[in-house]
């Protein structure tokens, strides 16, 4: 009995199964599996076997493999791109560098190197900046520090002596007027080339009239004149040229300086200090110097020429001894029948001109019996030399010298004639 109901249950457990198997659909039905990472094969139907919810589970297998793949894929790429990156860095770091380092270059080419007569300016008393050679430059005179803006094309200086300096340095065509003294062969040594310019007084409306685009004066010029000068707009410079060898060639560099000439200045310096030498070399030597002693008469005053004198640079070049310095006189000051009986000269030279009475002087020198005892009035060494050459405030002093040494070593010199200073051209 037992058995029968065993059979009768066997039928009915086979349909239950058979409906199962229905509801389920064929293989064909589950999604292709190529969007996936290609599971195995007998994994899914084992799945939804067991499960018996077959849709979800298919879901869910795939899921976690097509996570874990993409991402190292993407992890290696990203990783592989800054490489090249690394490599293209310093390449350009590389290039931009020697593009860097030339931008200096053009900043030195462009600075201007020093001109070769550069040095000789160096300590040019009055030059405010040695290595300034452009423009505008500044000096320093006697009234103060003074801009010149341009190189000075028209010049005026209502001064003998920077008019004699003047032509040395620049063409005569810059030098557009002159003072009367300058005109005046009795004081000038440059009167000859002048005649032709227009002549001036120093009023400053004369002076403005002429347009010039500077002036170089002397001390002698009034602070007057000079402000009204520097009211209009013209640059003034008062400069005081001293005596003596180094201030000499000072004055000639401080002016080329001024009028923008400073190659021809170094030349003419040059010129000058060389021509000085060689008088040196010969007045230099002498073992003995004799006495000698300058005098003027002018009225009733007699004058004599001291230490710092032009007459007294003078005569020290030419070999002698400046016995009014000796005797304790400073520049040019008055002195009496006994001073000169006092200081006892051996030579006596009259630096004045011989129309305002140079050789009349001289004769009542000789004449006067007080004096008679003096060695250069017992010897007639008494001398009327040419007073443009003793007194003016420029180079051409040395052509005094070489006139006095004429005078006291006529073995050592000889009588031929000093050859004429170079002009600017």
């Amino acid at each position: 009995m037992q058995r029968l109901r065993s059979f009768a249950v066997l039928p009915i457990l086979a349909l239950v199964l058979a409906l199962a198997f229905s509801a389920c659909g064929p293989e064909d039905d589950v999604p292709p599996p190529a969007a996936t990472a290609a599971p195995p094969p007998a994994a899914t139907p084992q799945v939804v076997r067991a499960e018996s919810t077959p849709a979800p589970a298919a879901t869910a297998q795939p899921t976690p493999e097509a996570t874990v793949e993409p991402t190292p894929a993407a992890t290696a790429r990203p990783t592989a791109t800054p490489e090249p990156t690394a490599e293209a860095t310093p390449a350009a770091t590389a290039t931009a560098t020697p593009e860097a380092t030339p931008e200096p270059t053009p900043t030195e080419e462009a600075t201007p190197a020093a001109p070769a007569f550069a040095e000789a300016f160096q300590g040019v008393r009055g030059i405010v900046d040695p290595s300034n050679f452009g423009w505008p430059r500044e000096v320093e005179g006697l009234n103060g520090v003074v801009s010149i803006p341009a190189k000075p094309l028209s010049i005026i200086t209502a001064s003998v002596g920077h008019d004699e300096m003047t032509l040395a340095i620049v063409p005569i065509e810059r030098l557009i007027a002159v003072g009367g003294s300058s005109k005046n062969i009795t004081y000038s040594n440059v009167a000859d080339l002048l005649q032709a310019k227009t002549e001036i007084s120093r009023d400053p409306e004369t002076i403005i009239a002429q347009e010039p685009d500077i002036i170089v004066t002397s001390p002698f010029f009034s602070a007057d004149g000079i402000a009204a000068l520097s009211k209009a707009g013209i640059p003034v410079i008062q400069t005081e040229l001293t005596q003596g060898p180094e201030a000499r060639i000072s004055n000639i560099l401080l002016m080329g300086y001024i009028y923008g000439e400073e190659e021809r200045a170094v030349a003419f310096a040059a010129e000058v200090r060389e021509r000085y030498e060689a008088l040196i070399a010969v007045t230099g030597e002498v073992e003995t110097r004799p006495r000698v002693l300058a005098l003027t008469q002018f009225g009733d005053k007699i004058w004599t020429a001291g230490k710092d004198s032009t007459e007294g640079g003078v005569i020290t070049a030419a070999g002698g001894l400046n016995v009014a310095a000796e005797a304790g006189i400073e520049g040019n000051q008055t002195t009496s029948l006994e001073g000169v009986i006092a200081m006892n000269p051996e030579v006596i030279v009259i630096a004045q001109p011989v129309e305002f009475g140079a050789n009349e002087f001289r004769q009542s020198l000789l004449d006067n019996e007080a004096l008679a005892e003096l060695p250069a009035v017992k010897n007639e060494a008494i001398y009327v030399v040419e007073s443009k050459h003793f007194t003016t405030l420029s180079y051409w002093n040395i052509r005094g010298a070489e006139d006095l040494a004429r005078i006291l070593w006529p073995d050592a010199l000889g009588d031929s004639e000093s050859p004429p200073f170079s002009l600017a051209e």
